[in-house]
């Protein structure tokens, strides 16, 4: 049997290779890696929302602000109405 040095280990699926062999062997529910992965997804998706939004200009960033007023005041709730008028006019919401 191989003892890993953790030091050695320097990738995501490394990281979910052993985690999956640790469930396999032992009383890990798989609820444990799915709250994991989860956190992961939602780490990156957070990571891109924020590049994508910071890379707007001054002006852009007025202009979405005005038109998330208007786009919102039409379709209140409506999410795709909405996504599709802000995307209609020139400050598409990000998407994953």
């Amino acid at each position: 049997m191989t003892v890993l040095n953790l030091k050695e280990i320097n990738n995501e699926r490394s990281y979910i290779y052993i985690l999956s062999l640790i469930s396999l062997t032992s009383c890990v529910d798989f609820r444990t890696l799915e709250k994991w992965d989860d956190a992961r997804v939602q780490k990156k998706y957070e990571k891109a929302r924020k590049a994508y939004y910071d890379k707007e200009t001054p002006e852009q960033k007025r202009l979405r602000k005005k038109n998330s007023d208007i786009c919102f005041k039409l379709y209140p709730s409506d999410i795709e109405k909405n996504k599709q008028c802000m995307k209609e006019r020139g400050t598409p919401d990000f998407e994953y």
